[in-house]
């Protein structure tokens, strides 16, 4: 198994932040730590649905830790908590482009349409400007309204040439004011 990477390394900057969700419960997001994996794991393995984004999560145990091994080394990942409980995972990952970094997030079922996930988009690329880059990328399909709202929220906006294909691109300009 690979090693774990360190957290980001701006990360003291914004990190921990407290985020609440639309009832007032207190969540954290913070840097993963190697002391998380097995939060991590427990966290996909119960994750629903599977396989909804791009095949992701991966199902069966030595799927997901093959994904692990190979998402958590090169990138930089932050993990969301209520009460000691991990309901969220965010990916930094750096891209072939220099400078430009492809997000996803995950979050437990729980959490979802309560605000969180537009709180750790916003976060996320908080985090993002604060590092060496200047563009942050990711897919969606174009079905998931609510997560397009909450990406055009912390400020994505659509690849215009991917509009009408079955996976809508998005980006945020980082150098944007």
């Amino acid at each position: 198994m690979p090693p774990d990477p360190p957290p980001p390394a701006a990360a003291p900057a914004l990190l921990p932040a407290t985020i609440r969700d639309t009832s007032g419960r207190v969540l954290t997001v913070r840097p993963y730590t190697p002391a998380d994996r097995p939060l991590l794991e427990r966290f996909y393995g119960r994750f629903t649905p599977k396989r909804a984004a791009q095949g992701l999560p991966p199902e069966g145990e030595a799927r997901l830790n093959a994904w692990l091994d190979g998402v958590l080394p090169g990138g930089d990942h932050l993990v969301v908590e209520v009460a000691g409980e991990l309901v969220g995972h965010a990916m930094l990952m750096p891209m072939r482009e220099q400078g430009a970094r492809e997000y996803a997030i995950f979050l437990d079922e729980g959490v979802r349409g309560q605000g969180i996930g537009t709180q750790v988009n916003v976060l996320s690329a908080q985090l993002t400007r604060t590092l060496p880059n200047h563009r942050l990328w990711r897919t969606v399909e174009p079905l998931n309204r609510a997560a397009v709202r909450s990406y055009q929220k912390a400020g994505f906006h659509f690849v215009p040439s991917t509009l009408f294909s079955p996976e809508l691109e998005m980006e945020l300009d980082l150098t944007a004011a």
